[in-house]
C-alpha cells in the first residue's frame, strides 16, 4: 500500500511539473538546437556502420559530448565542447579480433557574446588530445586549430 502511495504522489508532482514548466518548453527546444547556448547539456551520439572491413562486419562509434557554459562576465560566454568516441572496430585483417577502446579526445572552446542577436556565432580553439587506447584507434598525435561555429535560427 505504501508503495502504491508513493507512486501517486509521484504521478500528480509529475503532472502539475508539466504544466508549470510548459511555458519554458519552446525556450529550451530552442536552445538545445543552438550549439553555442547558455545550457549545459550530455548528448549521446551513435553510430553504426555496417558490411565495414574484410569480413563486412559492424563498426561502432558512441560519442559522449558534454556541453559546458562558462559565463565570462555579462557579455561573453566560453562554451567548452568535447567529444570522446567509444569505439569498437572490426579487424581490418581477416580471421583477426576486433578492437574496442576509446578514441582520442576533442575539446572545442568557443568565445560566444551572449546577446548576438539573429546570427549566433562562437570563435575559438580546437585541441585534439591522443588518449586512445588502444593507440590503434587514434591519431597518436597531439593536435590545435581555429574553429568557428555561425548560425540564424528560425523564429529565435
Amino acid at each position: 500500500m505504501k508503495n502504491i502511495i508513493s507512486l501517486l504522489c509521484i504521478l500528480i508532482i509529475n503532472l502539475f511539473s508539466v504544466n508549470t514548466f510548459a511555458s519554458d518548453e519552446e525556450n529550451l527546444a530552442k536552445a538545445t538546437q543552438n550549439p553555442v547556448s547558455d545550457l549545459i547539456s550530455l548528448p549521446f551520439q551513435d553510430n553504426m556502420n555496417f558490411g565495414f572491413g574484410p569480413n563486412k562486419e559492424s563498426q561502432n562509434t558512441l560519442n559522449i559530448q558534454p556541453v559546458i557554459p562558462i559565463s565570462l562576465n555579462e557579455n561573453w560566454n566560453l562554451i567548452t565542447r568535447t567529444i570522446l568516441p567509444i569505439l569498437s572496430n572490426p579487424s581490418l585483417m581477416v580471421n583477426c579480433k576486433r578492437t574496442n577502446g576509446v578514441g582520442d579526445l576533442n575539446t572545442t572552446l568557443f568565445f560566444s557574446p551572449k546577446n548576438s542577436g539573429s546570427l549566433i556565432w562562437g570563435a575559438g580553439p580546437i585541441f585534439l588530445f591522443p588518449t586512445a587506447n588502444p593507440g590503434s584507434l587514434g591519431a597518436k598525435k597531439w593536435g590545435a586549430g581555429p574553429s568557428i561555429v555561425i548560425l540564424t535560427m528560425q523564429n529565435a
